[in-house]
């Protein structure tokens, strides 16, 4: 539903994406001419449409927001926009304005424009081009001064190949657009949105949440994000109300976000490898599943025939990656194994005499891990160490 809007300030982010979408805002922002803001889903569409407002001669006029798809198709988003005359239809009992009404002489921001019905579209067309409009069963033309913002998640080119949005309305529009990039594609910017994030909703919720730790950054930082700024604002808020300390850490993040992040990242490091070297599916899902306490039985689990076969750089790719999610997943407690330019045997015997370490003896290490004593004793013996068991 329509409502009068507060305007604050927005966070400016630093990514040359994005400093290209302020720079047209800035361009914009002085003229009188329609606006088409367009990107997916959560990338911002209202916080830029605002500061357009903010940055408009017209800022201290209304500003009047709506979104065309929370509206039924049923000729009551005609109504809604350009109001209505008493019995323009059953239970019209009073004359109503519409927004161009309730906006004039500021800025009218209609968001998911893709949705608008066609039978609202050439009439939305004559207020652009003229200035002026009739209520729903009414003759009188009244007279508006408005400056439109428009905003979509569609391709409304696809909504005019199957004839469902008008193209002379789409041009009118587009004269003047700015596309807001997905989040996945100026990840560079996630560490200043934690931040700000992280500030607003300890404020709000009256918690001292200061600091993010690495590991749940490096996380953030990797996870694709369908839901871009919305979604990272939404789990941001939820890990500050949960966690129970000053700084949120990889066990305060959603699986939904670190699964997920995981398993793109080794797919990418197999793509960056070429074809011929892929990682094969195998390998994700052992990596996927790794964990320090598991992780002697995962590599001595991977059967040689398999590891041999891979090409040395995609091995050398598979220890590397699987150190960091190592890291992550031990949320940079001390004892965290580090394998980079480590062959697999000093991993195994890194990671064996940790888990010695961990549980007094040989014996008992063997015990945890389901092997024999003497292999754990060969793994020791790798790395030059000696315990007694």
């Amino acid at each position: 539903m329509a409502n009068k809007q507060d305007v604050s300030h927005p966070i400016r982010l630093p990514s040359a994406a994005m400093q290209a979408v302020y720079s047209k805002v800035e361009q914009f922002a002085g003229t009188e001419v329609p606006i088409l803001i367009t990107g997916e889903t959560g990338v911002g569409k209202e916080i830029i449409a605002r500061e357009i407002y903010r940055m408009s001669n017209r800022h201290g006029k209304p500003l009047i927001i709506t979104n065309c798809s929370t509206v039924p198709d049923n000729g009551l988003l005609h109504s809604r926009i350009f109001g209505h005359e008493k019995g323009a239809f059953t239970g019209a009992m009073h004359q109503r304005k519409g927004l161009f009404e309730e906006a004039d002489t500021g800025t009218l921001f209609l968001d998911e424009i893709g949705d608008m019905s066609l039978e609202v579209q050439p009439k939305f067309l004559r207020v652009l081009e003229d200035q002026e409009f009739s209520r729903l069963g009414g003759n009188k033309v009244i007279k508006t001064d408005v400056r439109i913002i428009a905003a979509t998640n569609k391709d409304i080119k696809s909504g005019i190949a199957d004839k469902t949005f008008r193209e002379d309305l789409y041009y009118r529009l587009s004269t003047f657009d700015i596309h807001i990039p997905p989040l996945r594609e100026h990840p560079e910017d996630i560490p200043y949105l934690v931040a700000f994030f992280l500030s607003k909703f300890s404020a709000k919720h009256h918690k001292n949440v200061v600091k993010v730790s690495p590991e749940a950054l490096n996380v953030l930082k990797r996870a694709a994000w369908p839901g871009n700024i919305r979604q990272l604002k939404q789990m941001m808020e939820k890990a500050v109300v949960l966690t129970q300390t000053d700084e949120i850490t990889f066990s305060d993040l959603p699986s939904d976000i670190v699964i997920p992040s995981e398993a793109k990242f080794f797919e990418k490091a197999s793509e960056d490898l070429g074809t011929d070297s892929a990682i094969p599916s195998e390998m994700y899902q052992i990596l996927a599943q790794i964990s320090v306490k598991e992780f002697v039985l995962i590599f001595g689990g991977v059967p040689k025939e398999l590891w041999w076969r891979l090409p040395e750089k995609v091995q050398q790719s598979v220890i590397a990656e699987a150190s960091f999610h190592l890291s992550v997943l031990l949320d940079g407690q001390k004892d965290v194994i580090s394998i980079k330019g480590m062959d697999r045997n000093q991993i195994l015997g890194t990671a064996v005499q940790c888990r010695v370490k961990e549980c007094g003896s040989i014996a008992k290490a063997a015990d945890s891990l389901g092997v024999d004593p003497r292999t754990v004793r060969g793994y020791m013996d790798m790395d030059d160490v000696r315990v007694r068991g």
